[in-house]
This record gives structure tokens, C-alpha cells and sequence, in this order.
């Protein structure tokens, strides 16, 4: 999706080129790379290097609407900075509009568009015309991660590993615990995963101790978000 609306954007815009990343909060560093008409090992540099000494994507990201990048760093200051000259200036890019599309405080992905050095910069109708496609690109994509939580939610598998990561079961308490919600016996269990039934419900055991449940249909009930009267 974002590299469709990248190349509707060059084309509406009359821009030169698109980048998009999703800021990870986790790794403090920019992830996800979609890119047009932008070199690859100067992105991959960006990446290892130059987003660290980036005098300006952290203020766009802040912004939450579209922001032409002079209203952070006037052209002239940005001109003399490593990150322009050595990055920027080495794919062509010159004038430059951010619009980073948030989920409450997660950030989920972003629009960096930019002209050339022989282009006019971007006027406040480009603005404009970037707030209203970013306002509809952040929506579709607060869709998409809505959609996969949806299908995560519906995956028996995924709940079982959410569910057992919540309580730090181990990898073969989950095993076990993936069985017996299924309804296996425990001699079953056993001899699926090539251990003895006393081994089975040690596990079991374990399982109960560090959940607080008691009880294999109340532990079905627990992991499949339903009520027992």
C-alpha cells in the first residue's frame, strides 16, 4: 500500500522522490523501508548512520500532520548540515514535505516526499493536498493493523503463544498446554511429544501454579476468552 501511494504522490505532486519508514519504538531506529527512485546502499547507509544524525525527521514525526521540512530547518541552515550534503544531496533530494501517521503513541508509517534542486519547493497547496492523502493513508493503515489484531485474535495457535507468554510458560508447557485445550488425554499428550505421562502433568501442574487457573476446562475457557458460570 505505501508504495501505491508513493507513486500517486510523485505524480500528483510533480515530486522526484518517495521514501516511507515505521518508526520503531522499541529499537529507536527506523524500520520498513519502501522507497522510490532512491539508491538503495544510500538509504542503507541512512539506516546505519545518517538517521542518527538527522536534524529533522524527529521533529516531522512529532508533528502529526503534514510539515514542509523548511518549517523545522530553514533550507539555508539544512544545506549545511553532514545529513544534507552526504545524504541527501548524494540522491538529488532537495525540498522535502513529511506527513507520520500514528495509532495513539505508536507510530505506523510515514510519507517523506521530496523534489530536486531543479524543482520550486513545495507550496502550501502541496501541503494541503499531502494532509488530506496522509489523513486517508493513516486511516487505511490503522484498518490494516486492525484486521491482522482481528485474524491474530481468531488464530488458536497465536492466542495459545499470547497466552503463555503472558504467564512465562516454558516452550514445552505451551506444548502441552496446546493439547490439552484440544482435549487430548494426558496419556495422548505423552505420546505425542515423546514424554512420559508423569512428565505430562508435571507440566500440567506447572501450567496451573503460574496461571492461577485450576483445571484443564477452565484453562480452554481462559485461553478462548470465555466465561464459565
Amino acid at each position: 500500500m505505501r508504495s501505491r501511494v508513493g507513486e500517486r504522490l510523485l505524480d500528483l505532486l510533480k515530486a522526484d522522490y518517495f521514501a516511507s519508514y515505521v518508526w520503531s519504538a522499541e529499537t529507536a531506529s527506523d524500520t520498513g523501508r519502501v522507497s522510490i527512485n532512491m539508491n538503495s546502499a544510500n538509504l542503507a547507509a541512512y539506516e546505519s548512520y545518517y538517521q542518527y544524525r538527522d536534524p529533522i525527521t524527529q521533529n516531522l514525526r512529532r508533528r502529526r500532520r503534514a510539515t514542509h521540512v523548511n518549517e523545522i530547518l530553514s533550507q539555508k541552515d539544512l544545506a549545511k548540515t553532514e545529513f544534507f550534503n552526504d545524504f541527501l544531496a548524494r540522491d538529488g533530494l532537495c525540498h522535502g514535505m513529511n506527513f507520520h501517521a500514528h495509532e495513539g503513541a505508536a507510530h505506523i508509517g510515514d510519507i517523506r516526499i521530496w523534489r530536486s534542486r531543479n524543482r520550486d519547493t513545495f507550496d502550501r497547496r502541496d501541503i494541503e493536498i499531502l494532509e488530506a492523502i496522509g489523513q486517508a493513508y493513516a486511516n487505511a493503515l490503522r484498518s490494516i493493523r486492525a484486521f491482522e489484531r482481528q485474524l491474530n485474535a481468531a488464530d488458536p495457535n497465536r492466542r495459545i503463544e499470547d497466552w503463555a507468554a503472558r504467564f512465562g510458560l516454558t516452550a514445552r508447557e505451551t506444548d502441552v498446554v496446546r493439547l490439552a485445550v484440544c482435549g487430548h488425554r494426558d496419556a495422548e499428550i505423552a505420546e505425542s511429544l515423546g514424554i512420559s505421562v508423569t512428565t505430562v502433568r508435571t507440566h500440567l501442574g506447572n501450567v496451573f501454579q503460574k496461571s492461577g487457573i485450576v483445571g484443564r476446562a477452565t484453562l480452554a475457557a481462559e485461553i478462548n476468552g470465555i466465561r464459565l458460570n
